[in-house]
């Protein structure tokens, strides 16, 4: 009996052959590590006609009979991660209008579970959220974006005349001594007023080549989503069916993995999702309240500046200093520059203060626990490689990778 259980054991051992058996002997290293250089070299001259496709699938050929060990598991699911994403980036503007049905039914989802528990359809509250939506958006188009472009229009065209009205105000306030030079230096006032000037009309240049830059990208994505007619019939069919979509993509995972799958998930919608909620509502209250309190204190262009404001609400710290510096200087060419300046600070630090104090912990809640210090990195960071689009997802992305953090720190660590 022990005879057949050792011919069992020797010929399951002949099936799956070990790693060392694959490598050639020492003696044969040079003789590998040549071969490897030559292919290495070949491939770089047919580089050309490579795609990643391709590499993937001779990748795949070759750690085909090795797959079994740890090591290569582990290449081969960072190569299939690679892949994905460079797919993912290459079909983008194709797959645009899905992601966008997937983000808005994310959203509005747990709005269509609560209704649905209150025994409302779930096909009738999703189009009646569709319909919303879309009013909101109509009205928007119509009424809305004709005098937000009027107003960016004429505050685009007065800023190059900014830096000249800058000069001569410092030109007059030196000319009186309020700024303490006395006449017989002119040479230092003149310096003074042209470095104070050239770095005045540097960065009245940059605002609106900064906000030109991020129009034309959204321009550009404008022009490639001409199939978004489609995201509304794709919302409503992923959110009839997001349950039964998120029990296939369990299915997929390994039986082994599908509860902690499940758990992360949940640890990642709590986080993402409210986030998204929260942090939109509150960027859309901030810009109603803006624009409101810019128009009643009369500064110049109300909607532009409500506009950036809320669009920067959402980066922490460097967006109230932009859109409040903006504003500012707006105030500063205004017909009542210093109640207008005061009054524009005030406001600014009054809604940030509110935010903080008020409307954050109400509606986004205390699931985005990150320390300042920690998210200013991450603004750099993310900025700095991912421009604006970077300063977006620092937010949410920073808050994830904490979240998983703690969760590996309270399960896996524990578990090992």
């Amino acid at each position: 009996m022990q005879e057949e259980e050792l011919k069992t054991s020797q010929k399951s051992e002949k099936i799956v052959p070990p790693i060392s058996s694959v490598f050639p002997e020492k003696r044969e290293w040079p003789l590998l590590a040549v071969a490897l250089l030559l292919l290495v070299i070949l491939g770089y001259t047919m580089r050309e006609i490579f795609s990643p496709i391709l590499v993937y699938v001779v990748f795949l050929i070759a750690t085909y009979p090795i797959r079994r060990e740890s090591m290569v598991r582990h290449m081969i699911v960072i190569a299939t991660v690679l892949f994905g994403f460079w797919f993912f980036v290459e079909v983008s503007g194709a797959v645009l209008p899905f992601v966008i049905a997937f983000i808005i039914s994310f959203i509005f989802t747990p709005v269509v579970d609560a209704l649905a528990r209150k025994k409302i359809p779930r096909p009738v509250s999703i189009v009646g959220i569709l319909v919303v939506l879309l009013g909101a958006l109509v009205t928007l188009s119509v009424f809305l974006l004709p005098m937000v472009f009027q107003q960016f229009q004429t505050f685009l065209t007065a800023i190059p005349t900014l830096s000249g009205e800058v000069s001569n105000s410092l030109n007059g306030l030196i000319s009186r001594g309020i700024l303490g030079f006395s006449p017989e230096n002119q040479g230092l006032q003149q310096a003074v007023v042209s470095e104070v000037s050239s770095r005045i009309e540097d960065v009245t240049r940059a605002i609106p080549n900064g906000i030109l830059y991020f129009v034309a990208q959204a321009a550009a994505a404008l022009t490639k989503m001409l199939n978004l007619v489609l995201v509304p019939f794709l919302s409503f069919y992923i959110m009839k069916d997001f349950d039964l979509i998120r029990y296939r993509v369990k299915m997929v995972v390994p039986r082994r993995y599908r509860q902690r799958a499940s758990e992360i998930y949940g640890l990642i919608d709590g986080v993402l999702g409210g986030y998204l909620r929260g942090a939109l509502t509150v960027a859309l209250i901030n810009s109603i309240v803006i624009s409101s309190l810019m128009s009643i204190w009369g500064v110049k262009y109300p909607l532009v500046i409500g506009l950036i404001s809320g669009l920067l609400d959402m980066i922490p710290y460097f967006g109230i200093l932009v859109s409040m510096s903006v504003a500012v200087l707006i105030a500063l060419f205004g017909d009542n520059p210093g109640l207008q300046v005061i009054m524009v600070v005030v406001s600014f630090l009054g809604m940030n203060l509110t935010e903080t104090t008020i409307l954050y912990p109400k509606i986004v809640g205390s699931k985005i626990g990150v320390h300042p210090v920690l998210l200013i990195l991450a603004l750099f960071v993310f900025g700095y490689f991912m421009g604006f689009l970077g300063l977006l997802i620092a937010v949410p992305t920073t808050a994830i990778l904490i979240a998983l953090r703690k969760y590996y720190e309270r399960n896996l660590r524990l578990a090992h």
